[in-house]
């Protein structure tokens, strides 16, 4: 091979890559403005978007400063959630859900709540009959099914875990919901 023949297979080879990275340096503004759009970004085990929709999930949920009705969620419980998810952030995550998820059922059975199917109601159902009765919001049936929703891709992902900091958001958003939830069930418990 000569000289010109290398030179010619080089320059060939470089060709895209160099073509590529020149696009997306012209283009990068225009990218820039487009990343806050995008509805999943995949880089390896990277997904950006359950830290997207928990940060969204906080900023429009109800916060426990907004409802002076809710409780605060006792401490020592929430302290062993943020410490599960510094070992291991999923499964602080579906802790979290577990224990809000069992203070909606309890707050149907403490109230003795009917439910359109008798036995046993799926989570997917658990909010409906409690804003029928105004036990909670429309703005906390949005935050269950989020949070559920929320869950079941943490779940459900291979090879994904969630970062420290959108479990620990996780957790805020499920403990509110969990307290305010245990706080509407013990609500006239003396008077019944």
């Amino acid at each position: 091979m000569d000289l010109l023949s290398f030179a010619s297979k080089i320059i060939e080879s470089l060709a895209w890559p160099i073509a590529s990275v020149s696009l997306v340096m012209l283009l990068r503004e225009e990218i820039g403005k487009l990343a806050p759009f995008l509805k999943k970004l995949k880089a390896g085990p990277v997904e950006a978007e359950f830290e997207r929709d928990v940060r969204a999930l906080q900023e429009s949920a109800p916060a426990p400063k907004k409802e002076g009705n809710a409780k605060p969620t006792d401490t020592a419980s929430e302290n062993f959630l943020f410490q599960l998810a510094e070992l291991h952030p999923r499964s602080a995550i579906l802790e979290s859900w577990v224990r809000v998820e069992a203070a909606a059922r309890a707050l149907l059975h403490s109230k003795a709540i009917p439910v359109s199917k008798p036995g046993y109601l799926p989570a997917a159902s658990l909010a409906e009959p409690l804003a029928e009765h105004k036990f909670i919001t429309q703005g906390q049936v949005t935050l269950f099914h989020e949070l559920r929703r929320l869950r079941n891709e943490v779940a459900h992902a291979q090879g994904f875990e969630p970062t420290l900091e959108s479990a620990r958001a996780y957790i805020d958003l499920a403990s509110f919901l969990q307290s305010h939830l245990e706080g509407q069930a013990k609500k006239g418990q003396g008077s019944v």
